[in-house]
């Protein structure tokens, strides 16, 4: 088993079975352990690969939670698993070894992460080659938006989940949060 933040060859990391849990990201030559959401993760991941799944449904695309994608820059390559993904139609889809960067990646922070690793993780998004990075925070009920010069913009219940590089997606921001059942 890889231990965390391992350090491998990409084809080393590649070679792992997709199927180990947690998941693993790759990034400088280092194997790193995505933090497992709870429920309430998996039910805003939830929420939005199914908004998502509805402009595919009528657009085009393709989307999915958990997609390994890769990210390739100066003779460097990092494989990173967002918690969502979009991709519109007509945009390459297939890597050499993963999918290529999405249109959009969406980020839910887990109880074990901290904003700050969350933010830069939607930065490095933003400069490879994702047009669209969402950080969803369960804990304030908020949205950030990295988006052409949005660099982290907030938004709240009452505002609406919508980009023009979307067409026809509207997603409320307080729908993101329905609380879990007991």
């Amino acid at each position: 088993m890889v231990a965390v933040k391992q350090r491998v060859s990409a084809e080393e990391y590649l070679a792992i079975p997709d199927w180990r849990k947690p998941y693993l990201e790759y990034m400088d030559g280092e194997v790193r352990e995505k933090v497992m959401g709870d429920l309430t993760h998996g039910g805003i991941v939830s929420n939005v690969t199914t908004a998502f799944e509805l402009v595919r449904r009528r657009v085009g695309g393709a989307c999915g939670p958990e997609i390994r994608c890769e990210f390739r820059w100066d003779g460097r390559e990092a494989y990173l698993l967002p918690d969502c993904a979009y991709w519109t139609k007509g945009r390459p889809l297939h890597g050499l070894k993963a999918a290529l960067p999405p249109l959009v990646a969406v980020e839910v922070r887990s109880p074990d992460e901290t904003m700050a690793a969350q933010r830069e993780k939607c930065r490095f998004y933003r400069d490879h080659g994702v047009d669209i990075a969402w950080l969803i925070d369960p804990r304030s009920e908020t949205v950030e938006v990295y988006e052409g010069d949005l660099n982290g913009a907030i938004l709240r219940a009452g505002d609406v989940l919508r980009s023009p590089l979307l067409p026809g997606f509207e997603l409320p921001v307080a729908d993101l949060f329905v609380p879990d059942e007991d």
